[in-house]
């Protein structure tokens, strides 16, 4: 009866570990949420809008604070990766709210 007990112990424990470590997400990574492209800025004035023109042809609008907004303005042309939080959809564009900017230096590339 006792190996019984002491089994049964075992295997619940070593099932509850499997199936949290299963489902917590640990080490996943957010590559989902990023995009890759180059800063540009769309509309027309004053209208205009910061966005990232991705390797897959697509713009996305950036909503990102200040700060960021300025720096990036500074870039346009520049390769990023550009981390987002939230995406939504207004109209036909979709707007990426801006988590993390990583800029994209080649050998060629001064910035």
């Amino acid at each position: 009866m006792n190996r019984r007990l002491l089994f049964f112990s075992f295997f619940t424990i070593f099932s509850l570990v499997i199936i949290y470590g299963c489902s917590c997400g640990c080490g996943s990574s957010n590559q989902d949420n990023v995009v890759k492209g180059y800063i540009a800025v769309v509309g027309n004035e004053p209208f205009t809008k910061l966005a990232i023109q991705s390797d897959d042809n697509k713009t996305y609008i950036l909503q990102c604070s200040d700060e960021l907004h300025k720096e990036l303005m500074q870039h346009q042309g520049s390769r990023y990766y550009i981390q987002y939080g939230d995406s939504r959809k207004e109209g036909d564009r979709t707007i990426l709210v801006v988590e993390k900017v990583i800029p994209i230096i080649t050998k060629n590339n001064t910035n």
